[in-house]
């Protein structure tokens, strides 16, 4: 009895080592599955940098961080992602800056027409700037997420017609222009004397087709995706209404229960992914301009002295949507100010 005493007691004695040297090392090896969501296909600019960013990911952890990319849509539209990442069915999510205005107004911002024709570099500079960060902030607060630093690239919304070719602002008069939703965008078109159209994107071509709207405001990039040369598009005007920013943010609940020497590792490839995705945006906008001028569709590239006589022809309308959706008025300040204004 003795003897089979002292051997539990020395097994026990050896488990306790065992445990003690080797605990670190297995607790190091644990690994961290989770899920994005995004609602693009594959050829999207905004997939293809994820896919890059998923990769390296996997690669910088060694393995101990495992996403997996979940596109067009197979588990969230952007309009309902943000709702699942606060409750915790997704860890992270990329979605539009325009649909996130429900839960936070500020990431909206670069919509308003202080914004409208300006350079790419301009809002780029700012975006990634102090005034970025402070949205991140607030969002970060109001949605309960991590935001892990600056956006990718979308690209700029622009200005598409059937029939009627835009070559002054007065030529958008009267004209049923679809846009992407919100207020911003409905109320910019309004002031440049268009009629506005809220139209779901699936609805778009067959309503070009119908004649029930005259163009809408898309990218170069999405007309393309879409074949709307098809539906009957003829001209576009590079009227650079505001450029389209996608926003990266990491659930709290998945982001607590990672080390932090993990979350260091992710945000640094998360750093290191931006300049990646936002070359390829710019290449696949730049594809999409040449596929639809190879179809016939004629654009008209607006200089910056034309587009600043319409952005100050919309400009009496933004102190109104600033305090409709009460945007941060400090944050549109510190931007005005930025921009010269």
């Amino acid at each position: 009895m003795r003897t089979h005493g002292k051997f539990f007691w020395s097994f026990a004695f050896v488990a306790a080592v065992m445990l003690f040297l080797w605990g670190p090392s297995v607790a190091g090896a644990q690994t961290y599955e989770f899920k994005i969501s995004i609602d693009t296909t594959p050829n999207h600019p905004r997939t293809m940098g994820l896919e890059i960013f998923v990769k390296e990911l996997k690669e910088k952890s060694g393995g101990k961080l495992v996403p997996t990319l979940y596109h067009s849509a197979q588990l969230y539209k952007d309009a309902h992602v943000t709702k699942a990442l606060r409750m915790g069915s997704v860890e992270m999510a990329v979605p539009g800056n325009w649909v996130l205005e429900g839960f936070d107004t500020n990431t909206s911002l670069t919509m308003l027409p202080m914004f409208f024709g300006q350079p790419g570099k301009v809002t780029e500079e700012l975006i990634d700037g102090p005034v970025g960060e402070k949205v991140n902030a607030s969002l970060e607060r109001k949605v309960r997420a991590k935001a892990l630093g600056r956006w990718y690239e979308l690209g700029y919304d622009n200005t598409w017609t059937v029939k009627k070719k835009i070559t002054k602002r007065e030529d958008l008069e009267g004209l049923k222009i679809r846009h992407s939703g919100g207020s911003i965008p409905s109320a910019r078109l309004k002031a440049l004397g268009a009629n506005a159209v809220f139209i779901a994107w699936p609805d778009v071509p067959m309503s070009l087709v119908q004649g029930a709207i005259d163009g809408l405001c898309t990218t170069a990039k999405s007309a393309e995706s879409a074949k709307l040369d098809e539906a009957g598009l003829k001209y576009g005007v590079f009227t650079r209404n505001f450029m389209a920013y996608y926003v990266p943010m990491v659930g709290l609940t998945f982001w607590n229960k990672l080390p932090k020497n993990l979350q260091k590792i992710m945000l640094d490839v998360w750093k290191a992914n931006v300049p990646k995705q936002r070359e390829i945006a710019r290449r696949e906008q730049k594809k999409g301009e040449e596929y639809l001028q190879r179809k016939g569709v004629e654009i008209w590239y607006a200089d910056d002295a034309t587009l600043a006589k319409w952005r100050k022809h919309i400009m009496p309308i933004q102190d109104e949507l600033i305090k409709d959706l009460k945007h941060d008025r400090g944050l549109v300040k510190e931007a005005m100010k930025a921009l010269g204004m």
